[in-house]
C-alpha cells in the first residue's frame, strides 16, 4: 500500500541538491534457458518482458522506487532519471 511508504525529499537549499551521493538504479536481463528460446523463437519484446518478470526481473522504474522507499533517493530523482 503506498500511502504507508515514507519517501524522503531531500535537503532544501543545498548546494549539492541535498543529496550526499550518486546511486544507480539498474534494469538487468539474466538470460535465462527460457529467455534464450524466446530471443530465438523470435518472441516479441512484450513476451521477453514478460517471461523476465516472471524470473524475477525488476525494471529501472522498479528498482528506482524500490531504492526511494529505501531512502536512498526521491521518487522525483527516479522519475526525472528514467523518464530520459
Amino acid at each position: 500500500n503506498w500511502d504507508k511508504i515514507h519517501f524522503y525529499k531531500p535537503k532544501k537549499g543545498a548546494k549539492d541538491g541535498g543529496f550526499k551521493s550518486r546511486i544507480g538504479i539498474y534494469e538487468v536481463l539474466n538470460v535465462s534457458t527460457a529467455i534464450k528460446d524466446l530471443i530465438i523463437k523470435g518472441s516479441t519484446t512484450e513476451d521477453i518482458e514478460l517471461q523476465a518478470k516472471k524470473e524475477g526481473m525488476l525494471t529501472m522504474l522498479e528498482d528506482g522506487i524500490f531504492k526511494a522507499a529505501q531512502g536512498l533517493t526521491t521518487i522525483e530523482e527516479v522519475l526525472r532519471v528514467v523518464s530520459e
